[in-house]
């Protein structure tokens, strides 16, 4: 097997756990990280205090997401708060033209007093709808600050509401040494916990960048997260040897058609589980079809008494069955 180097940044989605709506797509993550950490306790007893076992409890996994670009949703979803479309007072800040009788006419509807910015200072104007007169500045231009009411997203970050659980999927490649994608690997977490830390730093020289960092909550199956690996391409699934289930067939010959059916796994090894093999994508053969047949679906059986060998292979690895006919 070819080493795999896990290259570049993840993309991530967070969804509602309980209807798995996507609620954001981070595509320009600058970093992303899992962390797992487990407390221990050394037990120590016997002469000259030896260490008998260590105890582990207290595992957590964490992971950090920081993100380039900006959403309105990390915020939410980091505050535990909704963003909701409403009728919102909104200032807003404009140059004005005023006319030789010092009127200028403004884009909205202003709410309270308009503050012209002056030579002299700030100056409140009260308006006349739309309008404003400041006849000092006849036939001469001013920035002025208002506020109107108009439909805006408005999110608020009330002081008792926290971050909710969500669901987490990383999604990030696996290079072979030779430069080619062999594996796509996705990390779900069904119950991911943001920590509720945010930061908005606006700055002249750079773009402001969101984390979203958190640990994953306990699922009702008693596990912190899930780990994929799909294969790209042509790339396979390797395996080091076949086995069969079962391994020793026994069939009556006084029943008509007695037969059994083989299962065929492949043994991965390394810390990898079992796969069951595509019986369909393996070559059964009989060494005696005479006292026992077997089919294209590793299916064997019962034709006379005596014992017979099937044989089964993908190709490059083999494994036989012993078969007895009473």
């Amino acid at each position: 097997m070819k080493k795999l180097f896990a290259v570049s940044v993840a993309d991530a989605l967070l969804l509602d756990p309980k209807t798995d709506n996507l609620l954001v797509k981070g595509k320009a993550l600058l970093s992303s990280s899992m962390e797992q950490t487990i407390q221990e306790q050394e037990v120590y007893a016997g002469r000259g205090s030896q260490l008998q076992t260590v105890y582990n409890y207290q595992k957590v996994v964490a992971f950090q997401l920081e993100a380039a670009d900006f959403s309105p949703t990390y915020l939410a979803l980091q505050t535990g708060s909704e963003i909701k479309n409403k009728l919102s007072k909104y200032y807003t800040e404009e140059t004005v033209e005023f006319d030789a009788n010092g009127k200028g006419a403004l884009k909205e509807t202003p709410i309270g007093n308009v503050y012209v910015e002056m030579d002299a200072g700030n100056q409140t104007i009260i308006p006349n709808d739309k309008e404003i007169t400041v006849h000092t500045l006849a036939d001469k231009t001013a920035m002025v600050v208002y506020q109107y009411e108009t439909l805006v997203d408005e999110m608020v970050i009330p002081a008792n509401s926290f971050p909710k659980a969500c669901k987490l999927v990383l999604t990030s490649g696996l290079f072979d040494e030779d430069g080619d994608h062999a594996y796509e690997v996705q990390i779900e977490v069904p119950r991911y916990k943001l920590d509720g830390a945010m930061s908005l730093s606006l700055t002249h020289d750079g773009t402001s960048q969101s984390t979203l960092n958190g640990k994953s909550l306990v699922d009702d199956k008693g596990n912190y997260a899930y780990i994929k690996y799909l294969p790209m391409g042509d790339q396979k699934v390797e395996i080091s040897m076949l086995a069969s289930n079962p391994s020793e067939v026994v069939l009556d010959s006084t029943i008509a058609n007695d037969s059994e059916q083989v299962t065929v796994y492949g043994i991965r090894g390394g810390g990898y589980g079992n796969i069951v093999m595509d019986n369909a994508k393996l070559t059964f053969t009989s060494d005696d079809p005479t006292i026992a047949t077997v089919d294209t679906k590793g299916k064997i059986t019962a034709v006379a008494i005596g014992n017979t060998t099937v044989r089964v292979t993908d190709g490059k690895y083999k494994e036989v069955i012993d078969v007895e006919v009473v």
